[in-house]
């Protein structure tokens, strides 16, 4: 049952896309941590931004009329390096709509891909009632997705990625006891800055660091085929820094707020066969702070995954 760890840890506090043009993902990569030579992931998750939040931390939930969905199609794949090392990527197709009063738009299109390395630095080769089983891992988003300034559409539904390369470096612990599993999973990223152009001249975008920490738990009835889970993930991002060529350097012309969110998470998994699982999820961004500048959403993913033994 610890197999489906990565599935819901990694990968399920990423499902709420529909602020894709307003925040960072913490990027965390798709991780095998079973006995397994190759893992393949399906995966959908449905979104909804339900409310938008300042920095005095007071969620808006806005009228019934204006809405903000998503549907996101994800393909992560891993594969052994060597013995202790994997490499792997993720693929996201989104597709986002934007209902504002009698105004609709729709658009879909390739998000950012990832594409990561991992080590497994604490391995469970003998069994220990403490110790548990640890990865290393360290990534890179591709800007393969549509950015911000980038938009073609009025509503900015077209946006489907940040515009940045970022580079992520963190850690998985994870135990499991007879029917019971706890995991821990620290992150840090860094996206880099870019100069891009408008109408007004060109200007510098530089969004800094951010990271975020994910930890909970899971319980195996009966060490059957079924886990039910819990999670919890909150994530700060480093406000926008926007500069502008100058005389005697860069010039800065804003900064933006830090950006704060987190995520609520439930699952519910089910193994069908030694190599098959399928996973249910749902994460919501309004339960619980600290949360700033930025939408909050809800979201609902599915997963399927298969995995090849060695």
């Amino acid at each position: 049952m610890i197999e489906f760890l990565t599935a819901l840890v990694l990968n399920g506090a990423n499902h709420a896309l529909a602020a894709a043009c307003c925040g960072k993902s913490s990027a965390a990569p798709f991780l095998m941590v079973g006995d397994d030579q190759m893992q393949l992931s399906l995966g959908l998750a449905l979104g909804n931004v339900v409310a938008h939040i300042a920095d005095d931390g007071v969620p808006n939930f806005g009228s019934s009329r204006n809405s903000e969905t998503s549907q996101a199609y994800k393909l992560d794949m891993a594969a052994l390096l060597s013995d202790r090392i994997q490499g792997g990527f993720s693929v996201p197709i989104a597709t986002y709509a934007v209902s504002r009063g009698n105004l609709q738009e729709a658009s879909t299109g390739l998000g950012d891909v990832r594409l990561s390395l991992g080590y497994e630095f604490l391995p469970s080769w003998s069994y220990s009632v403490w110790r548990p089983q640890g990865f290393l891992f360290t990534g890179l988003t591709l800007p393969t997705g549509r950015s911000y300034d980038g938009r073609r559409q009025v509503m900015a539904t077209d946006v489907t990625g940040t515009g940045y390369f970022t580079w992520t470096v963190g850690a998985l612990l994870l135990k499991k006891w007879t029917v019971w599993d706890v995991f821990l999973v620290p992150e840090t990223h860094y996206s880099f800055s870019r100069t891009t152009q408008d109408l007004g001249g060109a200007y510098t975008l530089s969004p800094g660091f951010g990271g975020s920490i994910g930890v909970g738990f899971g319980l195996s009835p009966g060490s059957g085929n079924l886990r039910f889970g819990f999670r919890l993930q909150p994530k700060l991002e480093q406000g926008l820094e926007v500069s502008t060529p100058a005389a005697a350097g860069n010039l800065v012309m804003s900064a933006g707020a830090v950006i704060a969110t987190c995520d609520t998470g439930i699952d519910a998994s089910y193994m069908m066969s030694s190599v098959d699982s399928v996973s249910v999820s749902y994460t919501d961004q309004t339960l619980l702070g600290p949360a700033m500048n930025t939408s909050l959403s809800r979201s609902l993913g599915i997963n399927f995954q298969h995995r090849w033994e060695r």
